[in-house]
């Protein structure tokens, strides 16, 4: 079977970013812009409290600042990767994206989400520390978000990301590859500076390393659903939300109807 190509991923995902800038704006904000200041007050506090001097506090507070993240990211970025997959959810579907029914559809999947991502987001994080390894598990776990969301019935989304991105790690570093302009300046430069500086600055670089991140999302739930199209078969939205009971990698998986897409949450 064929697989999609990265230049057609990263088209649709820029399409679909911009056509919902205003909800990725909101998302990027609350996810990625109050989480830097967040992380950023709390380093501050800690630096303050501590009785360290020069390259031991430099490294000690960044260390503090990268756990406070990790946990604002873990919790508030359950509800964003499924608001945020959401609008692909809508693309497949061929109807527009709402910020209302974004957020509803975060909220909606959080708890299944939530153990997932968590988890996920620590072990690259961890990772991105000396940055190689970050990488390896951004590319084993690359579909656990699209999964946790749209498999209702998976129970280990980390295992199956692992098995199922085995066969395409190529096509997906060569996606990620076009956004390591912005993340390697990020992990090794941008993060000291917001922290040194002021909240607008670690703010700004925070939502804009969100936006990142949610054209990654949909890229990556791109090439997960790509793992689901028959060959030569017709063209028409593929299901988004699957039933998790067989590997579609082995080729005896049958996708079901999409679900559950528009619910709210009262």
């Amino acid at each position: 079977m064929s697989q999609i190509g990265v230049r057609t991923v990263l088209k649709n995902a820029f399409e679909v970013f911009f056509q919902n800038f205003g909800i990725v704006l909101f998302i990027s904000v609350v996810a990625g812009g109050v989480g830097s200041a967040v992380s950023t007050v709390a380093a501050t506090a800690f630096a303050d409290a501590v009785d360290m001097k020069g390259q031991q506090l430099l490294v000690v507070t960044q260390l503090f600042s990268v756990l406070v993240l990790t946990v604002w990211s873990g919790f508030v970025g359950s509800w964003a990767a499924p608001a945020q997959i959401y609008l692909w959810v809508q693309r497949e579907k061929g109807k527009p994206a709402s910020l209302y029914e974004a957020i509803n559809f975060g909220l909606n999947r959080f708890g299944r989400v939530f153990g997932a991502h968590f988890k996920a987001y620590a072990i690259i994080a961890a990772g991105n520390i000396v940055i190689v390894p970050g990488v390896l598990f951004g590319l084993m776990f690359s579909f656990v978000d699209a999964i946790a969301t749209l498999d209702v019935q998976e129970k280990s989304p980390l295992a199956r990301s692992q098995r199922l991105t085995s066969g395409r790690r190529g096509t997906i570093f060569r996606t990620m590859a076009v956004f390591l302009v912005w993340w390697i300046p990020y992990q090794l430069l941008i993060v000291f500076l917001a922290q040194s500086t002021n909240l607008l600055y670690a703010s700004l670089s925070g939502i804009v390393d969100h936006m990142v991140l949610i054209l990654i999302d949909l890229c990556m739930v791109q090439i997960y659903l790509d793992l689901f199209r028959k060959k030569n078969a017709p063209a028409e939205p593929p299901p988004v939300e699957q039933s998790g009971t067989a590997d579609p990698a082995a080729g005896a998986y049958e996708p079901l109807p999409i679900k559950g897409s528009d619910e709210t949450v009262g």
